[in-house]
């Protein structure tokens, strides 16, 4: 039987806030590979521009989970940047409900712009088969997580930007659709990897055009 999670509070911080914020960095620090961790001062600058957002769990003064995102504007689609949660509160439904939050905030702030989102895209690490089993069956484990959310694998070659200004890795795209929406088509699906690239990549991360240009055809 899955333990009671703790009385959260879940709140949407604001730059200066989650700046101050310890726990959260330490999350964020503990749960991904530096190659995936984008600088600080990007999650904070999106935040303060109003193209991110930010979702905690607070267990009292202490942040125990989150989620981050970036609302693209050309398809108006909700970018899933991160999403964590702290370790001893893991398989207890937590993460189900930081995915849902950030969704439904995203979509209150598209619809105060006048714009219904299309759904939700996020990336999902391919792990190296040289790895060992363990890190397959977390990849297996976080694929199947999602697609319970309603999401599905976008087919075809991705590769992330260097978010860590050094390597550039491949990845997933995994898709879930507003209410009576579908799944994105080849040209959708262009178009969509084109904003995750230039809109938040180049605008956000400040990683040169060229660059996204050229990793752009190593996508198909």
């Amino acid at each position: 039987m899955l333990q009671a999670l703790p009385d959260l509070i879940f709140d949407s911080p604001s730059a200066d806030t989650l700046a101050d914020d310890a726990a959260f960095w330490q999350l964020y620090g503990s749960s991904f590979p530096s190659s995936e961790r984008e600088p600080r001062n990007v999650i904070l600058e999106s935040l303060r521009n109003g193209v991110g957002l930010a979702v905690r769990a607070r267990d009292g003064a202490s942040t125990v989970g989150f989620a981050t995102s970036h609302l693209l504007r050309k398809p108006p689609v909700l970018f899933l940047v991160y999403l964590a949660v702290a370790p001893e509160l893991r398989s207890r439904h937590m993460g189900r409900d930081l995915f849902e939050r950030i969704w439904s905030t995203g979509t209150q702030r598209y619809l105060e712009r006048g714009l219904r989102p299309a759904g939700m895209v996020w990336e999902v690490a391919i792990p190296d088969p040289a790895s060992g089993r363990q890190e397959l069956e977390q990849h297996h484990r976080r694929v199947a997580f999602f697609t319970r959310l309603g999401a599905h694998v976008l087919l075809g070659t991705y590769v992330q930007p260097p978010v860590d200004g050094v390597a550039s890795v491949p990845m997933h795209l995994m898709f879930r659709c507003s209410p009576g929406g579908s799944v994105p088509d080849d040209s959708a699906l262009t178009s969509l990897v084109r904003a995750i690239y230039f809109e938040k990549y180049h605008e956000a991360n400040r990683i040169p055009r060229p660059l996204l240009e050229e990793l752009l055809l190593l996508n198909h």
